[in-house]
């Protein structure tokens, strides 16, 4: 079973594009792909990244938005925020999901993904080897080599990167952090225990 997103309800409902009253709003979970396209869109103001972002994670038009009382939006950016930062293990944990897996490299997925044809709830993570770390500096951006090395350890397309909610990719590059700059030891006392 797949995280749920949370309702939130308007502390003062606002009218809809189409004249219907809106009392609640089902958030929504923010995805790689969209998030980039958002942050690309806004700029560098980070109230305007919000308010993109905001529109994403409800599914409200502009005019909509711009009704909301600022406690609302305070709240809506809160969990923009806990969605563009914290890795899925938190909402995870928070949905009374369980633990997360032992293993850190058995990483549950916030929602599923669909890639090759196949669904999938969790990914299996390796190691990088040495020749994939030399292709991975060679790229220019920051954000070409994150995904170029996300893909490598993930095993996914590039484009299967996309898909993934954005404390999903958050949750990966945690992990794949400790694969690009911890010694051996760690990962030997990690798992002998």
């Amino acid at each position: 079973m797949s995280w749920t997103p949370p309702v939130h309800v308007l502390l003062s409902p606002i009218t809809a594009d189409n004249q219907a009253q809106i009392e609640q709003i089902q958030l929504k979970p923010l995805f790689y792909a969209a998030q980039k396209e958002a942050l690309a869109r806004a700029g560098d103001d980070e109230d305007d990244q919000f308010f993109e972002l905001a529109k994403l994670a409800t599914g409200l038009s502009v005019k909509e938005l711009d009704q909301l009382k600022r406690p609302d939006y305070v709240s809506i950016a809160q969990y923009v925020h806990e969605m563009s930062t914290r890795p899925a293990s938190y909402f995870l944990e928070q949905d009374e999901q369980g633990a997360p897996s032992a293993d850190p490299d058995q990483v549950h997925l916030l929602q599923p993904l669909t890639a090759a044809g196949r669904s999938m709830t969790a990914l299996t993570l390796e190691m990088p080897v040495l020749r994939a770390t030399k292709a991975m500096k060679k790229l220019k951006t920051a954000k070409e080599r994150a995904e170029f090395i996300t893909a490598h350890c993930t095993g996914l397309m590039l484009p299967d990167l996309d898909l993934l909610t954005v404390p999903d990719w958050t949750q990966l590059q945690v992990r794949i952090d400790d694969f690009l700059n911890k010694p051996a030891d760690f990962f030997r006392s990690a798992t002998s225990k």
